[in-house]
């Protein structure tokens, strides 16, 4: 891969699955990367509903940033990802593609239009029907497939040109928390796949699938929640697989 093919990782130094997705995309083969860090931290009432949904199981992996950083991978820290200070640094480092890496901000136009191969981002939710937020939630109550789709960023929220959909596959002996790890786990494999397809094919924007008009999802609430939870516990849920 030439070094002029770099990924920028926009994200905070505090989100929960960038050391697996640095991780990822190493064993993708995507080594040239800098991770451009916001300096708004990932935010408790967030920290909480990632732990109750994923039950601690990110907890364990023994991988931590520092280690990347000792490595000799660049990390920057700008005050927002939206900021002059991170446009400067974008004009200085010149990556061909961003991928969100757990941002914590609404991206807007000057960063979106910036690399030539635009910005990635992997939604937990099967565009372009669910869009917004708990969208595994929504589909567990919808009773509609659970998966995740990789797209170009735009200013529209998960309204980019698609790149790729994978459902996920569940068994009856799933619960709600290791479907979500799940999810969790195949988004940050198909974020790499992704960035090695996007850099080894000179993809932009312009080849992906544009889509259709779909819904936009809100939070579930406390009771929404408790539904979902109920559903797979009972096996109610329709894409659970057979009983053996």
């Amino acid at each position: 891969m030439s070094r002029q093919s770099l990924v920028g990782v926009l994200t905070t130094l505090t989100a929960p699955l960038l050391p697996l997705l640095l991780r990822s995309l190493y064993e993708e083969g995507v080594t040239n990367l800098c991770v451009i860090a916001d300096e708004k931290p990932f935010a408790v009432k967030d920290q909480r509903i990632w732990t109750e949904r994923t039950g601690g199981a990110f907890g364990s992996l023994g991988i931590g940033i520092y280690g990347f950083a000792s490595n000799g991978l660049p990390f920057y820290l700008v005050k927002n990802h939206n900021g002059d200070d991170c446009f400067a640094l974008l004009k200085e480092v010149r990556p061909a593609v961003l991928i969100n890496g757990g941002t914590p901000r609404k991206l807007a136009a000057p960063i979106l239009d910036f690399p030539m191969q635009g910005v990635i981002n992997v939604h937990p939710g099967v565009l372009p029907k669910y869009r917004g937020s708990s969208c595994v939630e929504w589909s567990i109550l919808n009773d509609d497939p659970v998966g995740n789709t990789a797209h170009f960023m735009t200013e529209g929220y998960d309204e980019g040109p698609i790149i790729d959909t994978e459902l996920c596959s569940f068994t009856p002996y799933d619960d709600y928390v290791s479907m979500r790890v799940q999810v969790y786990r195949r988004s940050i494999a198909m974020m790499a796949r992704t960035v090695a397809r996007v850099l080894r094919t000179e993809m932009t924007p312009a080849d992906g699938i544009p889509q259709s008009d779909g819904e936009f999802f809100r939070p579930v609430t406390e009771a929404q929640m408790q539904e979902v939870i109920e559903k797979v516990h009972s096996r109610s849920y329709a894409h659970m697989g057979a009983l053996k």
